[in-house]
């Protein structure tokens, strides 16, 4: 699209905006009025309602921000979006209990917004990781991953002397083996190929490009061999039965032709015959383009989609973009350097005419100066800002002081003053403890007015505090933007940058960087009118002048320590024990699998509604939410540690390697079976720990990934785990790893897995996940989804083959198998015999059922961790207390229509 086009797009979603903050507050005025929703569907609905509206902006949002060229606007854009996504989170999470489950369906109340579940589906941004983290860490990243070693600490003289001998010595060693090697050669009248390919060294991605032309040329190789055999086996097979038809012509052994009229008859026949295969076929192939239209079936061969060519068009854009920005930098530092030459000296006397106007106006008042706000509270910009204690509140101050001081008499000593303090305490505490009582009995007689549907209040929506946020960010857009977005715009307004507001930008630069200067004056100016104005008072007479308040020091911030290992050497050290590694790149889209369409509605049902197993991608929309969009947002309240908690083979690592590379995060292995042998002794491992925390704060985003977490916490080590002390960082996991990671600044995920949950302790394991996704048996609907997309790749393949019934079989085997098993099925030869003889729905049954390897979850089996996750998570309890209650207004329905009757 066109810049006018996408800023036609902005001028819409502005107008979404609007209209989006207005049905919250709607909402907010139903949770602040402690409105009770009947019945619980309806409840579900108006939540669902405002979560998939932000949702569906924020995907908007996402889509401006990255293709705007608009430089100036982009940051309040990304303000925006941030503000949207801790209202998304919160919204997520009151949905959760209003439907009182993890897993949330909110397809009703997008067919009431004419919307599909592909239009509220979180997309990653691109922008996380490339303004996140710093050019210099990616640039040691990207360096120490290449095998270059930057993070080793410099050489000494003899170092590099020692290396420069070995290397020659080296040298030398493979020089006189090569003279032997030829010299062996010449002795034995071998033949002697001198080549120059060793002296050659390529880069990684030269030597993938050759990798790359050899297999093409092996291919293109194998298609000339099997022309060449299939041209000389026909001409061979000609001439064979050209011989052999002289032969019997010559020796009398042919058999006479038919009679003429036979010959006609059967040839009319065949051509009949074939004219009706080939007007069935010319009938086949357009029914299938008919289907393929209408996705009825999946083609073999995709073409490139528009989406793929959507890619490239962005990419361009980007590069466009990013040359705006770089010349609105450069602009930028033109333009201060302007306006600190020419307005310096103006702009510090008119900060402090300013100051001094405050200063006169508190003496004309009260007689007296308040007092000069510090520089860690930002100076005289409170005093421009209004922030500062106003004439009219020190006034009712001062007659409240004077009045405690007279009813106080004479000064408390120590001991008083310390009993106060006490008892204040214990006083809060009382009432903390009276609110926590109140709250559980208004918990408990909720509960138990709920029990009877006649009684029932309903169902409570949760006052949320983010919508704040996002009033903050739209109005300080509007504030900037409000006269300049225009139905007719200038150019700048559209694309690259506004010249004035550049100027305006730097006027305000300037006027931030005086300040703290002109302030200091003012200071030593106030100091002086004080002492003059205390020896007014006392050539007055007055012993007791006018007291003013004092203000409250703020703690100074402490400046950070220097690093005594460099980045590059803690991440170095981190490579080299393993603990920091290379991961299997792939994206949100290989991780295969249905939602589950049927639950909205089936939960929806008044009395008797029930509640069907989540599925795969309901799995991944989880993931989506509370991974990829917790990890780059700065929400205080986000929850940043997940376990992923499902049978073997459900695809957990498959979740956390694309969790990594949709947001280019680096991985951080700290798996009991990991680091048992790393960095040995509490010395050490306390060195870990602080590598780990600085450089994942340092090159943030940052995933630190946790297999088999389970373990870490587990009740009884069994004997064969015993050598690798996996419960070694039960200990200091959560004081070192967990406890400093500050929500609103850190972009650092930490992930867990789980397998057999049930032998840790549920205590230690909450505390550090407090969080969990509970992966399901593998459903119909997923592995019909894979089934086709699977087979589908192979042109013979029947487009209509039933992959229903061998999806009812294979329910509860893990997917990887099952996409193993069909690959190793599927060679050669068998795709080659597709055209005569079709693949049957037994044969991919048991293929898999013959996979070394492949695991089978039941029923039973899944029950332990049904039963473990109603124990752990606080999603356990809440849920069997709505079936109690169900089956309790279910109990009181069925009564009254029986007094009915």
């Amino acid at each position: 699209m066109s810049n006018v086009t996408y800023y036609e797009q902005w001028l819409k979603i502005k107008e979404q905006l609007q209209t989006t903050i207005l049905e919250d507050e709607r909402l907010q005025e139903l949770a602040s009025a402690f409105v009770g929703i009947k019945p619980q569907g309806t409840a579900v609905e108006i939540v669902a309602r405002v979560y998939c509206k932000f949702c569906d902006l924020y995907n908007k949002l996402c889509e401006c921000y990255d293709q705007m060229e608009q430089v100036q606007r982009r940051p309040y854009i990304k303000k925006i979006i941030d503000a949207v996504t801790c209202r998304i989170l919160e919204l997520k999470t009151t949905l959760e209990d209003v439907e009182l489950f993890e897993f949330t369906y909110p397809e009703n109340a997008l067919q009431q917004l004419l919307m599909v579940p592909q239009d509220i589906q979180i997309l990653c941004p691109f922008h996380y990781p490339f303004e996140i983290r710093q050019k210099e860490m990616q640039h040691i990243i990207d360096e120490i991953f290449a095998g270059n070693r930057i993070g080793d600490p410099s050489p000494t003289a003899s170092e590099i002397e020692r290396r420069e001998q070995e290397r020659l010595e080296e040298e030398e060693r493979i020089r006189l083996e090569k003279e032997a090697e030829m010299k062996r050669k010449l002795a034995m009248g071998e033949e002697i190929v001198i080549s120059d390919t060793e002296s050659l060294h390529l880069s990684p991605e030269e030597l993938e490009e050759l990798r790359l032309q050899k297999e093409y040329n092996e291919h293109i190789s194998n298609i000339q061999r099997m022309e060449r055999s299939r041209y000389t086996t026909r001409e061979r097979t000609h001439t064979f039965n050209k011989d052999r038809d002289l032969y019997l012509e010559l020796a009398g052994l042919k058999a006479p032709q038919a009679r003429e009229e036979l010959r006609t008859r059967a040839a009319t026949f065949i051509q009949k015959i074939y004219r009706r295969f080939m007007e069935l076929k010319r009938e086949h192939i357009t029914l299938n383009m008919q289907k393929e239209k209408l996705d009825m079936i999946i083609p073999s061969w995709i073409p490139p989609s528009a989406k793929e060519k959507l890619k490239k068009v962005k990419e361009t854009r980007r590069e466009f973009r990013n040359k705006y920005y770089e010349d609105w930098l450069a602009e930028n530092l033109k333009e201060n350097s302007r306006v600190l030459r020419l307005r310096e000296g103006d702009m510090m006397e008119d900060i402090s005419a300013e100051i001094r106007q405050w200063f006169r106006e508190w003496y004309d008042e009260v007689r007296l100066f308040d007092e000069f706000p510090f520089p860690e509270e930002g100076g005289s910009i409170l005093i421009v800002t209004g922030e500062t204690f106003t004439i009219e509140e020190y006034i009712e101050w001062r007659t409240e002081e004077e009045k405690r001081l007279k009813s106080e008499g004479a000064a408390k000593s120590k001991e008083q003053i310390k009993a106060e303090k006490i008892a204040a305490r214990e006083e809060e505490k009382r009432l903390k403890l009276e609110a926590k009582l109140k709250e559980e009995k208004r918990l408990l007689d909720y509960k138990k007015a709920r029990l009877n549907p006649d009684n029932d209040p309903g169902v409570y929506i949760t006052i949320g505090t983010n919508i704040d946020q996002v009033h903050e960010a739209w109005d300080k857009y509007q504030n900037q933007w409000k006269d300049t977005d225009t139905r007719d715009p200038s150019l700048d307004v559209i694309r690259g940058y506004i010249s004035t507001l550049v100027t305006e930008n730097a006027y305000q630069d300037l006027q931030l960087k005086l300040r703290p200067v002109v302030d200091e004056l003012m200071r030593l100016e106030l100091n002086m009118l004080k002492n003059s104005l205390k020896l007014d008072y006392q050539a007055a007479g007055i012993a007791k002048p006018p007291m003013s308040r004092k203000r409250k020091k703020p703690k100074k911030q402490k400046t950070p320590k220097p690093d005594k290992v460099s980045p590059a050497a803690m991440f170095q050290a981190l490579v080299d024990e393993g603990i920091i590694r290379k991961y299997e790149h792939i994206t949100l889209d290989d991780y295969w699998g249905d939602t589950n369409y049927a639950a909205a509605d089936t939960r929806a049902v008044l009395w008797t509604p029930s509640f069907p197993p989540a599925c795969l991608g309901d799995v991944k929309e989880q993931v989506r939410l509370r991974c990829l969009l917790t990890l780059g947002s700065s929400c205080p309240n986000a929850v940043r540690s997940q376990l992923l908690v499902g049978p073997k083979g459900s695809g957990k690592k498959t979740l956390v390697y694309a969790i990594a590379t949709e947001t280019n995060s680096i991985l951080i292995d700290l798996s009991p079976m990991n680091v048992y042998d790393k960095f040995p002794g509490p010395k050490n491992l306390k060195t870990m720990f602080a590598y780990v925390n600085r450089i994942s704060r340092l090159m943030q985003p940052t995933i630190i990934f946790v297999d088999n977490a389970d373990k870490i916490f587990c009740k009884k080590v069994a004997k064969e785990e015993k050598m690798f002390d996996p419960k070694r960082l039960q200990r200091d996991f959560f004081k070192e790893i967990i406890k400093p990671l500050i929500p609103s600044e850190d972009k650092i995920l930490v992930l867990g897995t789980a397998t057999e949950p049930w032998l840790a302790k549920n205590g230690p394991m909450y505390k550090v996940f407090p969080s969990l996704i509970l992966f399901p048996r593998t459903d119909y609907g997923s592995i019909s989804y894979i089934l086709s997309k699977i087979l589908m790749k192979y042109h013979g393949m029947n487009r209509e083959f039933n992959v229903h019934c061998v999806a009812q079989v294979l329910r509860g085997y893990d997917i990887n198998s099952i996409r193993k098993a069909i690959d190793g099925l599927m060679n050669g030869k068998r795709v080659a015999e597709l055209y005569y003889k079709p693949l049957q729905p037994e044969e991919i049954i048991n293929a898999v059922l013959d996979y070394e390897g492949v695991v089978y979850t039941g029923d039973v089996e899944y029950d332990m961790y049904k039963q473990w996750y109603e124990s752990y998570s606080p999603w356990g309890k809440k849920y069997l207390d709505y079936m109690q209650m169900l089956e309790s207004q279910l109990a009181y329905k069925l009564k009254a229509d029986k007094k009915k009757k």
